[in-house]
């Protein structure tokens, strides 16, 4: 049974007193970013809702408690994007809006959980508001989403907004050193790096993401000083290059930190210093901004799942690079 994180608990515990004071809404818009633990949440808040015994938490012990964790509990209903797919369909939504109007197979509550709202379409949401409009007694709409501004107006104005954030990073520390028996280097610079994304920082600091971002600094360093080839870099880095693409913009944040504050620069990777001081005096400010544009436009691609050739346009970033290091010299 999953339980919420210690940093998510308070809103949760708001949640449950809503319930037990009869105004729970019939929908809750729940914001958080990629890593907080929204997933969690909303799991945890349906099968609650669902258990035939509940009390603080669900009793993991009930018919209702079974049929949840083994994934197929007739009234919960899972929502997302389906795998290579970039919307949630407007099918989707009539179907699980079909499946709300049945009656309850068990007797109690519906909980319906769409993750990713943001990724309906125009008609997928004119389908969902009817549903928004008309709620059924006993039926909770938990819609997740990332990106506020995604969620249009009619829709956000039909659900009671509720925001998870981490307010007490120690929370995160403690968690982090009871789930890794210690607090690591790397997991220290990915905290800083992912304050809000617990799950982020400890993919990044565990996985050896830390690791490979410092390979990629020295081989950045090499590229400016004309040291390293763009097409061999390109080339190198293809499979990773969403996490490369993140990569330089963490790499441009910290250079221009060093340009402005000099020793003083809080940097998120504090252990690649020495080579980020190098790139801050090969290139001036005005050709980092330049460089950073090129870097969130080939973001902006990547999220897309544009059908242009990112091979191609990261290997002309690379060669960009190459060129603002010779026109942009830092005086530095």
């Amino acid at each position: 049974m999953t339980q919420v994180e210690v940093w998510n608990q308070s809103q949760f515990k708001r949640v449950q007193d809503q319930f037990q004071q009869g105004s729970l809404p019939h929908a809750i818009l729940l914001m958080g970013p990629e890593g907080i633990g929204r997933e969690t949440f909303a799991e945890s808040l349906a099968q609650w809702l669902l258990c035939l015994n509940r009390q603080q938490e669900a009793c993991g012990e009930c018919k209702s408690c079974f049929l949840f964790e083994a994934g197929n509990h007739p009234d919960y209903h899972l929502l997302d994007v389906e795998q290579d797919k970039t919307q949630i369909s407007v099918g989707q939504v009539r179907e699980l809006i079909v499946s709300m109007q049945e009656s309850s197979h068990q007797g109690g509550w519906k909980v319906a959980n769409i993750a990713n709202v943001q990724a309906m379409n125009a008609s997928s949401f004119n389908a969902l508001l009817k549903t928004l409009e008309e709620p059924q007694d006993n039926t909770l709409l938990i819609l997740q989403t990332s990106q506020l501004q995604g969620v249009p107006p009619t829709i956000r104005s039909r659900a009671q907004l509720l925001s998870l954030s981490v307010d007490d990073h120690k929370q995160v520390k403690e968690w982090l050193t009871e789930r890794q028996g210690h607090m690591t280097q790397a997991l220290e610079a990915a905290l800083n790096l992912f304050p809000q994304a617990p799950y982020k920082a400890e993919d990044f600091g565990v996985n050896g993401d830390t690791l490979k971002y410092a390979e990629f600094i020295v081989q950045m360093t090499d590229l400016v000083q004309g040291n390293q080839s763009p097409v061999q870099m390109a080339q190198f880095w293809h499979e990773e290059l969403a996490d490369v693409a993140f990569w330089m913009q963490l790499m441009v944040r910290d250079v221009l930190l060093i340009q402005q504050a000099g020793d003083q620069a809080e940097l998120l990777f504090a252990q690649q210093k020495q080579e980020l001081v190098t790139l801050s005096k090969a290139i001036n400010g005005q050709g980092w901004l330049m460089l950073l544009e090129k870097i969130n436009e080939l973001q902006r691609l990547i999220k897309q799942k544009s059908p242009v050739n990112l091979m191609a346009s990261w290997q002309s970033l690379l060669i960009f690079v190459t060129q603002i290091a010779s026109k942009y010299k830092s005086l530095g």
